[in-house]
């Protein structure tokens, strides 16, 4: 049971970030599409709970003649640029389109750690990995015009699928270094510090000061900023960064489909976006990719 702890450990990071969408786009509405607010609410919150669980002693870090420009590679990807585009992404497309376009994100890890961590899965998870693909594939055949994708919103998605899939990949490289809270805990503090700074001083140099709080204690925007703070800052990040260190490449490319499918169905269901035929025989096919890949799963040495 023990060797599957990784594995369920990248599932449940998964399902959290596939509901993470749904919080975007609560918490957005009420910053009125302010993409670097939000997020600097959303990493001060996260960067808070985990600098109390530091001085409770629950847990430590030791950062003093470590390689640290690793996690600062990482936190350049992922938070910096990656949240940037996937959050402002949410104004220009639908949930469930976004989530869609993400299960993409398992051939472009693919292809990273090759290139750069010189990671080779198996032929038996490349098939299966392309299995996820071609669900994906299948889902394009629907209407994507009438379920309020714009032009702008695919070049957001896109783009965020580049850098999310590169930041995934420099994440297992520091994982070999450092413990995943440490990794966390330092890309959480450059997401705080940098959108909080720059929100700050947007609002200092052409708005009152005061209007940086407005709003912020609408039950809406709260309850979005705890479940990203808290639950995708820190538990997300925290299970899918423990979850890279351990698992083969392709099986944790492949797993993280399941927030693409958790994604689609909380979006039709929840906000009501459109769900045609090709995309649940897409869906249903992308879930076959994950189970297959992850009865292949062998769990690498820790």
């Amino acid at each position: 049971m023990k060797k599957y702890l990784p594995l369920l450990a990248n599932i449940a990071s998964q399902v959290l970030f596939g509901f993470a969408y749904l919080f975007m786009k609560m918490g957005m509405a009420v910053v009125n599409q302010n993409t670097v607010k939000f997020l600097s609410f959303r990493f001060g919150l996260g960067f808070l709970a985990m600098t109390l669980l530091l001085a409770a002693g629950f847990q430590k870090v030791k950062y003093k003649g470590r390689p640290v420009h690793l996690i600062l590679l990482c936190g350049m990807f992922n938070p910096l640029v990656s949240q940037v585009l996937e959050t402002t992404s949410t104004t220009y497309a639908p949930a469930s389109q976004i989530s869609l376009y993400a299960s993409a994100m398992p051939a472009l890890m693919l292809i990273f750690a090759a290139l750069i961590n010189h990671e080779y899965p198996t032929k038996a998870q490349v098939a299966f990995v392309f299995v996820t693909m071609f669900g994906m594939v299948i889902t394009n055949f629907s209407d994507k015009s009438a379920a309020g994708l714009t032009t702008i919103g695919l070049v957001l998605i896109a783009a965020s699928n580049i850098v999310i899939a590169l930041g995934r990949i420099m994440v297992r490289r520091a994982s070999k270094v450092f413990t995943s809270f440490e990794i966390v805990y330092l890309t959480t503090a450059i997401g705080a510090v940098a959108f909080t700074a720059y929100s700050m001083g947007t609002h200092l140099a052409s708005a009152p000061f005061a209007e940086y709080f407005t709003g912020l204690w609408r039950p809406a925007f709260v309850i979005a900023v705890l479940y990203m703070g808290i639950g995708s800052c820190v538990g997300a990040f925290l299970l899918m960064t423990y979850a890279s260190a351990h698992l083969p490449v392709a099986v944790f490319a492949s797993t993280c489909t399941l927030s693409t499918v958790v994604g689609i169905v909380s979006g039709v269901v929840i906000l009501g976006e459109t769900f045609q035929t090709a995309d649940i025989v897409g869906t249903v096919i992308m879930l076959a990719g994950i189970v297959g890949i992850s009865l292949c799963y062998e769990a690498e040495p820790a």
